[in-house]
């Protein structure tokens, strides 16, 4: 019977991976062992020579399988971090990206005398969830228009210990009251730019957090023709927007009566948030 040690079974999976052309081949390797195995990455060079079960082996092999055709990562993980915390993620919601952590940054730094938020599409609940992590005592709702996102987003919310509020609803539809903060990274990518999405994302993702018609601009028109009806008098909104959006987000907002916008960049210099008053 052949033997696998950690050191055999590395070495194929990054091979498979080359062959497959699938990005940073070793980190993938060492991150789906060490998972599979439950040790730290590091860890592996210091068992290299350890053989591995049977079980084992076959756990491994078929993520690898899934990793060569694309799946992403942190499915096949089923978690991610975000600003430090476990989230976990299916195909059923977006996986958070680390511009969404500038956006929740911003926040926490900047907003620190307010009471309530709304979190707009909260998907994975990663955006809340921080939020309520690093905000003492505001009140948190968080809505999505999909059943099977806030079932995850309500585990996450367990998992990290936060008391969020969450509920299906449209944009606005099931919202009643009004909040301090509207927050939203709603989807914004064109069909045009959709098409051109790497495998990874076009083919696992879910279509419907990451494309919006009208040059990805449909929510930020939703959200910003209501969204004076739910902001306290002092109340803000903050998007994630894409890198070439601001100039028509802005006069979305300029159309329902909003005259202070700001927009910040991100590590890259492309403008990512935005905050209307």
């Amino acid at each position: 019977m052949k033997i696998w040690t950690i050191s055999k079974i590395l070495n194929w999976a990054v091979t498979e991976f080359k062959k497959n052309s699938i990005s940073s081949p070793k980190q993938n390797a060492e991150t789906l062992i060490a998972h599979t195995l439950n040790i730290k990455r590091l860890d592996i060079y210091l068992l290299l020579d350890k053989e591995i079960s049977g079980t084992q082996l076959e756990a491994i092999m078929n993520i690898v399988s899934r990793r060569n055709i694309h799946e992403p990562l942190q499915y096949i993980l089923g978690e991610t971090e975000f600003y430090g915390y476990k989230i976990k993620v299916n195909k059923n919601v977006l996986i958070p990206r680390p511009e969404t952590e500038l956006l929740v940054e911003k926040i926490i730094h900047d907003e620190k005398n307010i009471n309530s938020i709304l979190d707009i599409g909260t998907g994975s609940g990663a955006i809340a969830i921080t939020l309520a992590k690093n905000l003492n005592s505001v009140l948190i709702e968080a809505t999505d228009i999909e059943n099977e996102a806030l079932i995850i987003a309500k585990q996450n919310a367990t998992f990290n210990c936060v008391d969020i509020n969450f509920h299906k609803s449209d944009i606005f539809s099931d919202v009643l009251g009004t909040y301090d903060l509207i927050i939203s990274n709603p989807p914004y990518i064109s069909q045009k730019d959709y098409d051109q999405l790497p495998i990874e994302i076009k083919d696992f993702e879910p279509k419907s957090a990451l494309q919006a018609d009208d040059n990805g601009l449909t929510f930020y028109d939703k959200i910003l023709q209501k969204a004076k009806e739910h902001l306290t008098e002092s109340g803000k909104i903050y998007f994630e927007i894409g890198y070439d959006q601001a100039k028509m987000i802005t006069q979305i907002a300029k159309k329902y009566g909003f005259s202070d916008i700001q927009v910040f960049k991100d590590l890259n210099s492309f403008d990512r948030i935005m905050r209307i008053i």
